[in-house]
């Protein structure tokens, strides 16, 4: 029988109410101590900010991440999120992604936590790579402010003179020549109060996910596309709607009974907004424990066990910035050169709807399928061409140094999924070994700059030429 503070379904709004009226108050004004001056501060501590912080600081820069949770590693860590995509192009042969990205994997298989798959991509163990961005930061000899946030920036002009962070002792400015936004969600430009892209043509921004993790599973179990179709068979009683997601996941690494999954999906969600955020952490919760309770009645999943949940919610979209090139979707899908390219890449144009079920993908062969919420599909061709013409031969898409820097800054770089693209060519760069790629080259481009010079002034082949020297496949 119901408690009487027992959670009813569907829920009712948990959010603060907003004012009726606008309210002020008014902050007094006052000094902030420095607690840092270095060549390059990095602002967000995943994979990106990492790479980015790590490439100058071994270039002989003074480099100060600042990282608002308490390991590195983003949405690897944080997120539960426990695969990396290929280094290979289309070919399955040519290597087009190295550099950091490859060190960081050996690293991994030094402790036994990653393997690769049949097609080539990396299944990495979250918990053992907390001790691998670790290395790669301090042996690298950046230095860390953890559980540290971003709360304001200090601009004279087109340069950002200091970045306000606020921790557990307070607030505290952090002065460099250089700045790298890897906060993921453009924070640092948006704090500049300079225009950035949200989401689609209509703001609205691919849904979120929050990973977890389950133990229990059995070798006959019903694949995941069935356990899918099972889902969407009756609303969800939280809010009354259809299972929105596309449900995929991975077995672990140490434990093959063990597995990620990608189970939960929250809609209509800005990652930057925080009352966005709040909704998606908790209807993500709510989600997941209505998803692992319909999976046990179904075969194989009978005796599964919860063994964790992402400290985050995973966010795909949200902020971009307005850089000096925005990367578009046909660039990305005809593999489109430039002069000043910096990374590379083969993951898809992967869109998961914005308002509800179902995702699309645009692969680089010329072909688009589409998987629907009650998991059935359907394919075509992006190309024009009939379904039974050979596939386009396209290697990989490339990214350019041009896409990193925002317009209207001339000391700020933006690197992971904030860097300049499109909605749709965003689909396919923001995944974690292209943030990475676009994370190092951030940092040797930053390592490359004397003093307060303008981030435009590096000359693009030198920077190609570093990158390769470091272990980066660039092609020509």
């Amino acid at each position: 029988m119901p408690q009487p503070f027992d959670v009813r379904f569907p829920l009712t709004d948990f959010l603060p109410d907003t004012p009726a009226a606008p309210r002020t108050v008014a902050e007094p004004a006052r000094d902030v101590p420095v607690i840092a001056e270095c060549d390059v501060a990095v602002l967000g501590g995943g994979p990106a900010g990492v790479c980015a912080a790590a490439a100058a600081a071994r270039a002989g820069k003074r480099v100060v991440l600042v990282e608002r949770h308490g390991c590195l590693g983003g949405m690897t860590t944080i997120g539960g999120v426990n695969v990396w995509h290929k280094l290979l192009g289309t070919d399955n042969t040519t290597p087009v992604i190295g550099g950091l990205v490859g060190e960081a994997i050996d690293r991994l298989a030094a402790f036994g936590a990653v393997e690769e798959t049949h097609i080539h991509n990396f299944i990495v163990c979250s918990e053992t790579a907390k001790f691998v961005f670790d290395d790669l930061a301090i042996g690298s000899g950046v230095r860390l402010l953890l559980h540290t946030l971003l709360a304001d920036v200090v601009r004279d002009g087109e340069r950002i003179v200091a970045a306000i962070v606020e921790g557990k002792s307070g607030r505290g400015a952090i002065l460099a020549d250089t700045f790298i936004d890897a906060t993921g969600d453009a924070d640092l430009i948006c704090r500049t109060g300079l225009a950035t892209q949200l989401g689609d043509d209509q703001g609205r921004c691919q849904p979120p996910s929050l990973v977890f993790r389950v133990g229990g599973r059995k070798e006959d179990a019903l694949p995941l596309h069935q356990i899918q179709a099972e889902l969407f068979r009756e609303p969800m009683p939280y809010n009354n709607q259809h299972y929105p997601t596309f449900l995929w996941g991975n077995p672990g690494v140490l434990n093959k009974a063990e597995q990620m999954m990608a189970g939960t999906r929250i809609v209509g969600i800005n990652s930057a907004d925080t009352r966005d955020m709040t909704r998606a952490e908790i209807e993500g919760r709510y989600q997941l424990r209505w998803v692992l309770g319909k999976m046990r009645q179904l075969r194989g999943w009978e005796d599964t066990f919860l063994i964790d949940v992402a400290a985050q919610v995973g966010t795909r979209e949200s902020h971009r910035i307005l850089a000096e090139h925005q990367l578009t979707r046909q660039e990305v899908l005809d593999g489109v050169s430039f002069d000043d390219a910096i990374a590379q890449g083969t993951y898809p144009i992967d869109i998961h709807n914005p308002a509800g079920p179902g995702i699309l993908f645009e692969h680089l062969d010329g072909t688009w399928n589409r998987v629907h919420g009650d998991g059935s599909s359907e394919k075509g061709r992006w190309d024009g061409q009939p379904e039974d013409a050979p596939k386009r031969k396209t290697l990989c898409y490339k990214i350019p140094y041009r896409s990193l820097i925002p317009k209207g800054l001339t000391n700020v770089l933006a690197v992971g999924r904030c860097a300049g693209a499109n909605h749709d060519s965003a689909g396919a760069i923001r995944v974690m070994v292209n943030c990475m790629q676009l994370g190092q080259a951030a940092g040797a481009a930053a390592a490359m700059l004397p003093g307060c010079r303008d981030v435009r002034d590096v000359n693009a082949a030198d920077l190609r030429q570093r990158l390769i020297a470091d272990g980066v496949p660039l092609l020509a």
